[in-house]
């Protein structure tokens, strides 16, 4: 018996399902500006990074892990951007724990850890698309490559280097 296309194997609906998580969390950091003060990419990894940490610190621990990160992002962010809001970032952390880690991979902190650097990537993808919705509606971008390329432009301009206008032709 041979499987159709439209049919989904276990694993890819596992994987699907991991996707549309990390994608919800993303989308959630991006509307909330759970972020450091830059478009740059380790300020818009932080959150995530700081949970991740805990995780490989207390993989056994998931409560304590939790809080927490809870506490960590809070500070973090409280020390960068002055102002945050505790109740979005324990929301965020919340959605992370239950819909990545819980749903998405059974609680299986070993699994979450081995696709760390994968799962770091898809939600800086996740976060940056979301971000140039954001401008779109907030009229601050024409179009979504528009938007794109200003974060693109802010995130060069803050580490310092010249914004490219195309690929570079080495």
């Amino acid at each position: 018996m041979t499987s159709t296309p439209s049919q989904a194997s276990p694993h890819q609906a596992r994987e699907d399902l991991l996707a549309q998580a990390l994608k919800e969390v993303a989308v959630y950091a991006a509307r909330q500006a759970i972020r450091g003060r830059s478009f740059k990419r380790n300020s818009l990894l932080k959150p995530l990074d700081i949970i991740l940490a805990e995780l490989g610190r207390y993989p056994k621990e998931l409560e304590f892990a939790r809080d927490s990160s809870k506490g960590l992002i809070f500070d973090h962010l409280q020390r960068i951007r002055g102002w945050v809001s505790e109740a979005a970032i324990y929301e965020y952390v919340d959605l992370f724990f239950e819909k990545v880690l819980q749903q998405a991979l059974g609680n299986h902190v070993g699994k979450l850890l081995q696709r760390e650097r994968s799962l770091r990537s898809a939600y800086l993808v996740y976060v940056r698309q979301e971000l140039a919705r954001v401008l779109l509606e907030k009229k601050q971008a024409a179009s979504p490559e528009e938007a794109l390329a200003q974060l693109e432009t802010e995130e060069a301009e803050e580490a310092g280097e010249p914004a490219e206008a195309g690929p570079a032709l080495d």
